[in-house]
């Protein structure tokens, strides 16, 4: 007469570990869009041309992206190829700590992704597990 309160119990419980991971694979699956937003704008930044100086004294000039500056086929640096202006505007600085401000929000996302996916794939198992021991009772 105890196994129905169990069954429902335990019904409740597996309900609830289901739900928080899938709540971790939300938060993983945030986390992780965060530092993509991240990588997104810093390849932009990178990627294409764009104008510095603009102000009220300065006339704004246009410069040639960070990726794509070479100006024919001898390497140059980038503040030789577009001027001491372009390479302010664009300094390696802000991109770096971008870059290191999105490896946090990386590694977590991935991480709380990782841990919802294994407690999912696990409730399966064990209902899998507990479904095939009661058809060999019967």
């Amino acid at each position: 007469m105890n196994v129905t309160p169990m069954n429902s119990l335990a019904q409740v419980y597996d309900r609830e570990f289901r739900v928080r991971g899938l709540r971790q694979q939300g938060w993983g699956r945030g986390l992780m869009a965060v530092a993509v937003l991240i990588w997104l704008w810093l390849g932009y930044l990178l990627v294409f041309p764009f104008s510095a100086g603009e102000g009220a004294h300065l006339k704004a000039v246009e410069c040639e992206s960070r990726a794509f500056h070479q100006n024919g086929r001898v390497a140059v640096s980038y503040r030789a190829d577009t001027g001491e202006r372009c390479d302010a505007e664009r300094d390696w600085g802000p991109i770096t700590a971008g870059l290191l401000l999105s490896l946090p929000f990386a590694v977590v996302g991935t991480g709380l992704y990782v841990s919802g996916t294994s407690a999912l794939r696990t409730a399966a198992y064990a209902a899998d597990v507990a479904r095939l021991n009661a058809t060999k009772e019967i």
